[in-house]
């Protein structure tokens, strides 16, 4: 048992090691054979004849963190030593945590994520430099702050501040006396605290230099870790299961609190263009799916004849619009349209910004894919400009596009059901639609290029949107093919 350091024999220890089990862990008496049964999102755990001390010890651990200690019959180095071992087979259902000797809520609380984790904090030298992980986070969950990183198997809870202040101290090398030099927090304490956020792997030790200039740290040498930034890595790791211990699926985890939005937002004031439907019957542009697969590359420069408004229509039909739309606008949550959805959530919209277009003004739309019609929005007719210019910017094109089609996301239509994947999958569905366009484009005879980035703040303004609850998330750009295309 990990002795309570002592600050004298007339003041109280500066910290306490406390042990709990985690909250979503069950326990179950089986009199029948002796046993206890323990279970937790990592499965079930049974432990035969678990003799009096530690069951007395899980059962108090299930109510919150103790101290081993004042569990009666560990009085004995064997009976502490013997627990101590069996507490060690728990793993990823044991919550270690530093106490404040005021009873209060811990200074910190060191919860597992994965099912095999297993925290073992040792002492850390004062002198020795160390520093906050690159890839760690903190952030509020409301009742608190947490510290996770997608590289450690557990998260750091804090729900008094005094931690807080300690892990400041740690964004660059220090040495633990330095961290808690200035710091109104025991020498003690914050060695404890230290302690376990090194077990955790969210603070690390320099492997050379001795001053912070000349501080080394392996994660910024690691060949594994050089192509990550720590913002892609966090995506990555939170929106998988499998390395955490958040919900990720169809939870449904806003119903009861909020309606999902409709499959099909309210249309916008302005002007309707009617797009034209293809004609029944194989199109004159129809090409085998294999040789659009071949034939298909990024067109970055466009030749002299407008795109038309008859072929924009057969791209948008082909592409994004409801298909089987007897139902009606209220009742569009039922029909499917060309792309796969995620659970049918069809959170895409599609905006224009038209530069040239036969039969068609410049500016910017909105396109219905339920009445298959354009809707001209009361754009700036620069901002539209710019718009263009950004996308030729960023496709690297000779010449600003003929159209630009932006994929905007109602992200509350896929979070309303997902845990964990929302965005995830919505990226996913722009792949989907790109490709579609893509092939579109080259069974068609246009040019066309999916764009990686575009600006948020630029396209929220030019289409007049919220872009917390609807933001471009994909963009792709049209024109006339040129006698010999620029491609790659």
């Amino acid at each position: 048992m990990q002795p309570v350091p002592s600050s004298g024999t007339s003041s109280p220890a500066p910290w306490l090691t406390l042990w709990s089990l985690r909250e979503d862990t069950l326990l179950e008496e089986q009199p029948q054979d002796d046993s206890l049964l323990l279970r937790s999102r990592w499965g079930d755990l049974r432990i035969p004849h678990p003799g009096p001390v530690l069951a007395e010890t899980l059962r108090r651990m299930l109510l919150g963190p103790i101290q081993l200690e004042n569990v009666p019959g560990t009085d004995e180095l064997s009976a502490q030593v013997r627990l101590l071992a069996a507490l060690r087979q728990l793993r990823g259902m044991v919550v270690r945590s530093v106490g404040a000797p005021d009873g209060s809520r811990p200074l910190l609380s060191v919860v597992p994520v994965r099912a095999g984790a297993l925290l073992d904090p040792q002492p850390v030298p004062e002198d020795r430099l160390l520093r906050l992980s690159r890839f760690a986070v903190l952030r509020s969950t409301g009742r608190g702050t947490l510290l996770e990183s997608p590289l450690s198997a557990f998260s750091a809870a804090f729900s008094r501040p005094e931690a807080g202040w300690l892990l400041a101290s740690l964004g660059r090398p220090v040495t633990l006396e330095q961290a808690a030099g200035r710091l109104p927090i025991p020498p003690a304490a914050a060695s404890a605290l230290v302690a376990h956020l090194v077990a955790t792997g969210m603070v690390e030790f320099a492997e050379h230099g001795a001053e912070a200039h000349n501080a080394s740290f392996g994660e910024d040498r690691d060949p594994v870790l050089l192509p990550w930034s720590p913002h892609d890595l966090r995506f990555h790791w939170s929106s998988r299961p499998g390395l955490h211990d958040r919900p990720v699926g169809a939870t449904f985890r806003l119903r009861g609190r909020q309606e999902q939005p409709p499959a099909l937002k309210p249309l916008p004031a302005g002007p309707r263009i009617p797009l034209p439907r293809p004609a029944p019957g194989t199109p004159p542009w129809d090409l085998p799916l294999t040789e659009a697969l071949e034939r298909r590359r990024s067109v970055r420069r466009y030749g002299e004849q407008r795109m038309t408004l008859g072929r924009l229509g057969d791209l948008l039909y082909h592409a994004l619009r409801v298909r089987e739309a007897d139902g009606g606008r209220e009742d569009a949550g039922a029909q499917s349209r060309p792309y796969p959805s995620g659970g049918a959530c069809y959170e895409l919209e599609c905006y224009l910004t038209v530069g040239r277009c036969a039969g068609l003004e410049a500016g910017s739309y909105a396109y219905d894919p339920l009445g298959h019609a354009l809707i001209r929005l009361s754009g700036d007719p620069e901002l539209d400009r710019t718009m263009l210019r950004e996308a030729q910017t960023c496709a690297g094109a000779e010449d600003p596009p003929d159209v630009l089609l932006t994929l905007a996301a109602r992200f509350a239509r896929v979070s309303w059901k997902y845990s964990g994947l929302a965005y995830a999958l919505t990226l996913k569905h722009v792949g989907v639609v790109q490709q579609t366009l893509y092939l579109l484009a080259t069974a068609m005879g246009l040019g066309g290029c999916a764009l990686g980035t575009g600006n948020t703040g630029l396209s929220a303004e030019a289409f007049g949107l919220d872009w917390r609850a609807e933001s471009a998330v994909g963009e792709f750009i049209l024109g006339s093919l040129p006698a010999a295309a620029a491609v790659g």
